[in-house]
């Protein structure tokens, strides 16, 4: 009870939050553009076969979710950057620690309300996407729900990674910290080519730490194979050098229950004095 206590005032301040704010504006603008912005293959508004709207539907939501991965992960890094340190700063962590609730608790209790808010956000926002092809074409995509589960489990990542950097690190080491880690989990797929490419043992296993080190990469690449229509298969062709493994989401899972004890026992141990 403690814990969802402290969830819900999370949940509370950050929705009143500034960042939150200019985040929801650049999301309805987003929604607002998309369609601009994809492709004519990935349009929604497609007249002929069933097969060619069913494949246009997929392509546009592909693209789309592929845009939302990458808001979502930012407003993730932004809202959470000062969740713990900040209040440490500021003192008033203090009016918490003095009550009958664990450390554990109001580490718990943060990322909850976090990985709600964000994880509430990327639904909505991938609902409103999916309500645009049904509306645009008629067409139901329901490869859309494990694509948009899968998003939302990479959001909450993100959220997991900053809270736990935010047990000791002020918000401008932590900004630099987790958008390094958000760069290269962008750029894993270009580490592993070179790996593909150089045949290094070495190598191969730099790009296999990396993997296993930054899951969202390839959980975002799990996520747009079900969206992937006939057609783009046959653009990308049979060869795919970062081939997702279908466990990856069950292993990111995992990933932010680590995660988060990690930054319980940090919190635990640190000395608020």
């Amino acid at each position: 009870m403690k814990t969802w206590a402290l969830a819900r005032f999370t949940l509370r301040e950050t929705i009143r939050s500034r960042t939150m704010i200019i985040g929801l504006v650049i999301s309805l603008l987003y929604l607002a553009l998309v369609p601009m912005l994809s492709s004519p293959s990935s349009s929604t508004v497609v007249v002929g076969e069933l097969q060619m709207k069913a494949d246009a539907g997929r392509d546009f939501l592909n693209f789309a979710l592929g845009g939302l991965n990458f808001i979502g992960m930012t407003m993730a890094i932004l809202t959470t950057l000062g969740a713990i340190y900040t209040e440490i700063e500021r003192g008033t962590i203090y009016t918490l620690v003095t009550k009958p609730v664990h450390r554990w608790q109001i580490v718990a209790g943060k990322w909850a309300g976090h990985a709600l808010l964000m994880g509430s956000y990327v639904l909505v926002m991938g609902f409103a996407l999916w309500l645009s092809v049904l509306v645009g074409s008629g067409t139901v995509v329901w490869e859309f729900f494990p694509s948009i589960g899968l998003i939302c489990l990479n959001v909450i990542t993100m959220v997991t990674i900053t809270l736990m950097f935010s047990t000791f690190a002020p918000v401008i080491a932590n900004a630099i910290f987790v958008f390094i880690i958000f760069i290269f989990s962008s750029n894993l797929r270009i580490i592993n080519a070179i790996s593909e490419a150089s045949e290094n043992f070495f190598i191969d296993a730099i790009a296999a730490v990396f993997r296993l080190l930054l899951p969202v990469s390839e959980v975002s690449s799990l996520a747009s194979g079900f969206l992937e229509s006939s057609s783009s298969r046959v653009v990308t062709g049979e060869a795919e050098v970062f081939a997702p493994r279908g466990w990856s989401f069950i292993y990111e899972i995992a990933y932010i229950g680590a995660l988060v004890l990690i930054a319980a026992l940090i919190f635990r141990k640190k000395d608020l004095r």
